[in-house]
C-alpha cells in the first residue's frame, strides 16, 4: 500500500521548506533509513530521511520549489502500484483548500465595519 510523504516540519518556527536536492529518484528503491532529500528550512539545511521502505512512485515538489508543511512531497509504494486515487485526491484537497482561502477573504473584506468601532 502506498505510504504518502509529506513536507516535514523540521523545527518548530518551519512554515515551509525547499527542496535543495533529491538524492532519490522516482523508481529507486528505498530502504527505511535512506536519506530521501535535503530540505532547506529557515535555519538550515537538513536531510530528510524514509522512515519507510518502498519505491519511490512520485515526486511532489521538485528540486528548488518551495513547499508549505504537510503538502504532499513524495509517495512511496510498491513498484507498479496505482497512484492516481491519491494524486486525485491531494489535488481535490488542495482545491478545497485554495477554495476556503477565496471564501474567508471574500468574507473579510466584504463584511463592514460597525458605526463606532475604530480600527487601529
Amino acid at each position: 500500500m502506498a505510504i504518502v510523504v509529506n513536507m516535514p516540519r523540521l523545527s518548530d518556527t518551519m512554515e515551509e521548506g525547499v527542496v535543495a536536492k533529491w538524492l532519490k529518484q522516482v523508481g529507486d528503491k528505498i530502504e527505511e533509513g535512506d536519506i530521501l532529500a535535503e530540505i532547506e528550512t529557515d535555519k538550515a539545511t537538513m536531510e530528510f530521511e524514509s522512515f519507510n521502505e518502498g519505491t519511490l512512485l512520485y515526486i511532489g515538489v521538485q528540486e528548488g520549489e518551495t513547499s508549505p508543511v504537510d503538502v504532499l512531497l513524495a509517495i512511496i509504494g510498491e513498484e507498479g502500484e496505482d497512484i492516481s486515487e491519491i494524486l486525485n485526491g491531494a489535488t481535490k484537497e488542495e482545491t478545497l483548500q485554495e477554495d476556503s482561502l477565496e471564501e474567508t477573504t471574500i468574507k473579510t473584506t466584504s463584511s463592514s465595519i460597525p458605526d463606532g468601532v475604530q480600527v487601529i
